[in-house]
């Protein structure tokens, strides 16, 4: 069967649905898109409830949910929490994906910063020039759009690390890191030579802004998924839902004999 074929055919279909097909759509919609809104909200508020009320299960929880580090959890959650009060499963997945464009945003600052502090990037290097891969990969964060699959490679290549980094300007304990993430760059040497202990505060905080996207890139994904996953739930509900309901009204239809042949 040619494209040109199989159009035709849905075209036929479409054409000989009933009139009861149609009423039970503009019935169905609205009811459907309300109950959607309840149990997404109900859902959401569901996941949320467990993780307060069974602290001691926390990490197994956040685990099977995909979640790798509780404090890194709990650190993002308090971020979203006044943007996400009573939110569905649909506005949260914008919110998360507001949220990793913010923070991909960031990341475009201190790229700019970086060739400032460290030295201009050049595409070749010379006997000045140095080397270090304090540079995101522009590829990555200046992608318009995430697939599941990856999302998942990225969340897959990132570690926990526990070193502290930093001085007395800023510091960290933790975070999430990947080399992948970032790019080996050569650099001229820096017009302005800054000191020592602002580079390092500055290459502390550039680690920060790597962990957050990576903590980002950890919801989006499982919000994500569990967007698609109501999807399906939503399409396998509606439709046999739909088509009872078409049948239903077909029947009253032709009982009160509204449209005679």
């Amino acid at each position: 069967m040619t494209f040109f074929e199989f159009l035709e055919q849905i075209i036929f279909i479409i054409k000989n649905l009933s009139i009861s097909f149609w009423i039970s759509v503009i019935i169905v919609s609205p009811i459907f898109m309300k109950f959607e809104a309840i149990v997404q909200t109900g859902l959401t508020k569901l996941l949320y409830f467990t993780f307060i009320q069974f602290p001691k299960k926390y990490p197994k929880l956040l685990k099977i949910l995909g979640f790798s580090n509780k404090n890194m959890y709990q650190e993002l959650q308090e971020l979203h929490h006044k943007y996400e009060k009573e939110k569905n499963i649909s506005e949260k997945l914008e919110i998360s994906e507001d949220f990793l464009d913010e923070t991909r945003g960031g990341m475009f600052v201190y790229n700019e910063l970086s060739e400032i502090i460290f030295g201009k990037i050049i595409d070749k290097p010379n006997k000045n020039s140095s080397s270090d891969n304090n540079h995101f990969n522009y590829d990555l964060i200046s992608k318009m759009e995430f697939t599941i699959k990856e999302l998942k490679e990225i969340n897959e290549q990132k570690t926990v690390k526990n070193d502290k980094i930093g001085n007395e300007l800023f510091n960290m304990d933790e975070r999430f890191s990947s080399n992948e993430i970032r790019d080996e760059v050569f650099r001229e040497k820096p017009k302005i030579n800054l000191p020592d202990e602002f580079k390092i505060a500055f290459l502390a905080k550039m680690k920060q802004a790597e962990s957050h996207f990576l903590e980002n890139v950890e919801m989006y994904l499982f919000q994500k998924k569990l967007s698609l996953r109501w999807n399906i739930f939503k399409i396998i509900v509606f439709i046999p839902f739909m088509f009872f309901l078409s049948g239903l009204i077909n029947e009253v239809l032709t009982f009160f004999n509204v449209f005679p042949d």
